[in-house]
């Protein structure tokens, strides 16, 4: 059979443009960057050259000619809100490029693309040069902490998704191979290897393309993706010490030292470079061109071995600290040129060498279920449909809803730049044939197409910061510790803040970790920037925008330092975007709880409004709608704890909860108890608005409303029964007497905790909510935090979570209730 004969030609059907003996990459002499214009033709005449024959002119029409097809491609179909990764229209214009020059092998078109002499190949090699700076990129880019962080469910989705298909791929390849196959052995073990991993840098591309990269959905998406990176690795390694025997085991060795090289001294030294960097300030120049050295010296040392060279380079990009201020530098810097001019000729290029024409004819054989199109199709599409099936039962089994559960198995099988890049690879190391490459090249075009359109349907990307787990108070057990994120909008929120805290008490019983982010206004064309003020110093002698708020809360840490830890950091990005870096910022530090300041403040008597800022608020509000963790809104009119922190035995801490019974009553009490856990000196007031007799007798007639104990309500969280906790209960029957009687006690507690939704849809509300200025606050917070209120108490107002039910458990819950 075929696969048998090792003497076979492999480039019988030799990629265009390249001659059979000569380099791939080389160099002429003399080497003529560009012609003399004008003067050469007439000088030479008939013997001149082309102008396009010259690197220059020809790289520069290459270049633009991708460019401009691939972006007409970007820009048509986003006008018509068509989402597909950037990377699928390079690939088209490739095809597109590719077929016009096959039309006539004579053509000034074809000698451009493809010129049949020993020219060199410079497009070829600035594109081999932008795939591996896009490779290091994303190493950089890329936190390799996440599949940790993720635990089993990353770990279990990651394993099913590859071996299953890896498994059952071998399974169906033993029993073909008992018959006449048209594919060689290596291609089918290349084509089962591909298939059954799932790259990360194809599954980033598709996030990041998509919007949906900083989710839970996109974290679980890439978690997964890096457990099948890791395997890939293992198997890579097992496979070559098991066919190349003592070369295999030699690559595995150096291969080891090289990633332990990475961890133990190239690590620390990034770290010490971001600590050599003054706060605020640019990476020196030196380190940046150092370490994209160092880069390609690890790709060379990684082909120097015998393996894919583009891994080392990834690796290396492990190494670097993604974020500010090294990684970020790199982005900044590299990132969109390569994005723009080189990497396009990688894609494009590498797609060129797709022939359609002899893949038209074979469509004739796929009919019949005959012949190498049909054989490598159908062989891929049977691994993929398993792959799909496995990954959908491993998501689902950890309780993501199904429609979430299809959609991660869907970005999973996503099939894009790597894939492509190691099959072009593996043609020119002689592994697969180029009519193999042909058929495989055009499944991942098809399969970067559709799966983002498949995608559209099935995911919901305006939940894409809610979590899949609960984070929440009310899920906290006794002693766990508050994971808090507070936002600094300006100077005057510190104070308040650091107040609240302080009412928190953290101690060895309730400890506290608190993350502070303070939030700046983007001026001018100021590039983004977030700053994390644990790794990096400010310069001797230099004045940071976060000096206050990075004294004030240090201060506050070292009144209790053994129960908080603190981390604070700067993020300078513009208003419309700010919630979207608390959001990420609290997703991916798992935090549960938000505490954001009320965008009005009062005067220092705190009793006229002297700074009310729509910017702030409409903040808030994207906060509430989005955020992965329970929210609480800090409406600051008096300190809550005075002589910092201090409380008078005679004087103790008035706290007013408003409880009815709903879910963001219920983390407003988990608050509460929160603060009473180590703090005794607190007097506690829970306070319920029912319905009036005759509401009660209604409702009673209808079978809809049983009358229980506010007490007994409250009993499972508030379980010490002592007298510095009252229970009220005030029947009301509308809102106009809810008013009257919280404005009755207003000067008789020092802060009100409310849910957001407390009282909504009853007779507590009744004629409040038509009145309401600020919905963020519901109708009682904003009652509390009106103007026209007559009390100097502050008000924290609480929103619970929504976290992404898992559909069948969700239907469980609520035949219980029934």
């Amino acid at each position: 059979m075929n696969q048998q004969n090792p003497h076979m030609d492999y480039w019988d059907a030799q990629w265009r443009g390249y001659k059979r003996n000569a380099s791939s990459f080389c160099e002429t002499h003399p080497f003529l960057i560009n012609s003399q214009g004008v003067w050469e033709i007439l000088v030479n005449k008939a013997q001149g050259m082309s102008f396009w024959e010259y690197p220059l002119p020809n790289l520069e029409i290459i270049i633009f000619s991708t460019f401009v097809i691939w972006r007409l491609f970007d820009f048509t179909c986003s006008k018509i809100g068509l989402r597909v990764p950037r990377f699928t229209y390079m690939m088209i214009a490739g095809v597109i490029l590719g077929q016009t020059c096959y039309v006539n092998n004579k053509s000034w078109l074809h000698n451009i693309f493809f010129p049949d002499d020993g020219r060199p190949k410079v497009a070829e090699t600035l594109g081999a040069f932008g795939f591996l700076l896009y490779w290091f990129l994303k190493g950089v880019t890329m936190e390799a902490g996440t599949g940790l962080r993720m635990g089993k469910k990353a770990g279990v989705i990651g394993f099913t998704t590859m071996f299953a298909p890896l498994i059952c791929g071998n399974f169906l390849f033993r029993w073909r191979k008992r018959g006449n196959i048209s594919v060689l052995i290596t291609e089918y073990r290349l084509i089962i290897f591909m298939q059954s991993i799932s790259a990360f840098t194809s599954i980033d591309t598709l996030l990041r393309d998509l919007k949906i990269k900083h989710s839970e959905f996109g974290r679980i998406a890439l978690a997964g993706s890096m457990v099948t990176d890791m395997l890939a690795f293992i198997v890579t390694f097992l496979n070559a010490m098991h066919y190349e025997k003592y070369d295999g085991l030699l690559q595995t060795i150096f291969s080891c030292l090289f990633f332990a090289f990475m961890i133990f001294v190239m690590r620390p030294a990034m770290y010490w470079v971001i600590k050599q960097t003054p706060e605020g300030r640019p990476v020196k120049d030196f380190y940046i061109y150092l370490i994209l050295a160092l880069a390609c010296l690890s790709f060379k040392y990684f082909v120097a071995i015998h393996s894919y060279g583009p891994a080392g380079s990834f690796v290396f990009g492990l190494a670097v600290p993604n974020g500010y201020p090294l990684g970020s530098a790199f982005v900044q810097k590299f990132e969109s040129f390569n994005l723009g001019a080189l990497f396009p000729l990688f894609g494009s290029l590498t797609m060129m060498q797709v022939d359609v024409p002899w893949l038209l004819k074979e469509c004739g054989n796929l009919i019949r279920m005959e012949g190498q199109l049909y054989e490598v199709v159908s062989f891929i599409l049977f691994v993929n449909a398993t792959k799909f099936i496995a990954s959908t039962i491993a998501a689902y089994s950890f309780k993501m809803p199904l429609r979430d559960s299809f959609a991660l198995a869907l970005v999973l099988n996503n099939k894009g730049v790597f894939e492509l890049a190691y099959f072009a690879y593996a043609v020119e190391t002689k592994k697969v044939r180029p009519g193999v490459f042909t058929i495989v090249a055009a499944i991942i075009l098809l399969n970067s197409i559709f799966i983002p359109m498949a995608l559209e349907l099935v995911h919901d990307p305006t939940k894409r910061f809610k979590s899949y787990r609960k984070r929440n108070l009310a899920i906290l057990k006794d002693g766990a510790e508050l994971q808090s994120l507070v936002c600094i909008y300006k100077p005057d929120n510190i104070t308040s803040m650091i107040n609240l805290l302080e009412a928190f008490n953290p101690s060895k019983d309730s400890p506290m970790a608190c993350s502070v982010l303070h939030l700046i206004a983007l001026v001018g064309q100021a590039t983004p920037t977030f700053i994390s003020h644990q790794l990096q110093k400010p310069e001797l002698g230099s004045i940071s925008c976060s000096d206050n708020v990075i004294t004030s809360f240090r201060r506050f840490q070292q009144k209790i330092y053994q129960y908080t830890s603190l981390d604070i950091f700067t993020s300078v990005s513009m208003t419309k975007h700010m919630h979207e870096d608390i959001c990420w910022l609290a997703l991916s530090k798992s935090m549960t709880l938000i505490l954001l300041p009320f965008h009005r403040t009062w005067s220092v008597d705190r009793s006229t409004v002297i700074s009310n800022d729509d910017k702030l608020r409409i903040i808030n509000i994207n906060v509430l709608r989005r955020s992965p963790c329970s929210v609480g809104i800090f409406i600051y009119r008096k300190p809550i704890v005075e002589l910092h922190g201090l409380l008078s035995p005679s004087r103790p801490l008035r706290i007013c909860l408003i409880f009815n019974g709903g879910k963001d009553d219920k983390e407003a009490l988990a608050i509460t108890n929160r603060l009473r856990l180590t703090e005794t000196r607190i007097s506690l007031t829970i306070i319920r608005f029912t319905p009036t007799f005759s509401e009660m007798k209604n409702e009673e007639m209808e079978g809809t409303f049983q009358m229980v104990s506010l007490e007994e309500t409250v009993s499972n969280v508030v379980k010490e029964k002592d007298e510095s906790v009252t229970y009220i209960d005030k029947a009301i029957s509308d809102g106009s007497e809810t008013s009257k009687i919280l404005r009755a006690m207003g000067n008789d507690y020092d802060l009100f905790i409310v849910g957001r939704s407390s009282g909504l849809g009853t007779e507590a509300t009744s004629g409040l909510s038509e009145w309401t200025e600020f919905e963020e606050l519901g109708p009682i917070g904003d009652l509390l935090a009106s103007h026209e209120f007559p009390s100097r108490a502050s008000v924290l107002v609480v929103k619970k979570q929504e976290y992404i039910h898992h559909t069948k458990s969700q239907k469980r819950r609520s035949k219980r209730c029934m």
